[in-house]
């Protein structure tokens, strides 16, 4: 995509699932990433990894310093890493709230303020949830930090135009480490229970499946890259319709 070769990017949560996919999508385009987690997974060939816990502000200080003596220019962000645990509100205790809350909401905070600082054009690519839109039940902490982070979508976006512009990406779905989770969570370990509840789950989307990791990420190249340049504080589903699917469908006719 135009303009993406040689910029430097920051992605968070680069080492699995979407965050690993857009680690390898933007290198595909001739970028020079930097990725944050706080385990390192499979490495992505030609990647350079910092491990970092991104909701504590001096590991995030002293990861941004290290990368800004690297570049002279950060040009891009993501911030994808997300954790999600189940429960009523009522039933989350305060300790799992605040970790949800940290590693979501403030981690984009932290970030986003260490990276702005050697940012002088650029662009921020925040992952959100479909759920910042449509909600679950039992995941109330995890919505909570997904519609707050389309407010600082937002607020970024007003703030540092036009140098830098700023957008969130509200994934459904995805096949990922994450959703095999759930699935334990409702049928066990048994893989080809797992593989029949993700594709139960596909069934209420009307693209009839679960999306893939690879789609979320060519969504943040596109607004990583010079194609956007007029896009900013948006938010872009992938979430294949499913946040436009009435909840009651009329019979086909």
């Amino acid at each position: 995509m135009r303009g993406l070769k040689n910029k430097n990017a920051v992605v968070t949560g680069g080492s699995k699932g979407i965050g690993a996919a857009i680690v390898s999508r933007l290198i595909e385009e001739g970028v020079n990433v930097f990725s944050l987690s706080r385990s390192i997974h499979d490495k992505i060939l030609g990647a350079n990894y910092f491990k970092c816990d991104v909701s504590n502000e001096d590991d995030v200080i002293n990861v941004i310093n290290k990368i800004s003596k690297i570049c002279d220019n950060i040009d891009i962000l993501v911030n994808n890493a997300g954790i999600e645990k189940y429960a009523k509100l009522g039933d989350t205790d305060t300790k799992t709230w605040q970790e949800i809350i940290d590693v979501n909401m403030n981690s984009i905070y932290i970030v986003s303020r260490e990276v702005i600082k050697h940012m002088k054009t650029g662009s921020i690519v925040n992952i959100s949830s479909v759920q910042a839109n449509i909600v679950t039940r039992n995941a109330a902490a995890y919505v909570t930090s997904k519609h707050a982070i389309i407010g600082i979508t937002k607020s970024i976006a007003v703030d540092y135009g036009p140098g830098i512009r700023c957008n969130a990406v509200l994934p459904g779905t995805i096949d990922t480490p994450l959703v095999d989770m759930a699935a334990r969570l409702e049928v066990g370990d048994d893989p080809e229970k797992i593989s029949k509840k993700k594709a139960e789950w596909g069934n209420l989307y009307p693209m009839k499946r679960i999306g893939r990791p690879e789609e979320v990420a060519s969504a943040v190249a596109f607004l990583a890259s010079d194609e956007s340049s007029f896009i900013t504080g948006s938010s872009i589903y992938v979430d294949g319709g499913l946040s436009v699917l009435a909840p009651v469908s009329t019979p086909d006719k």
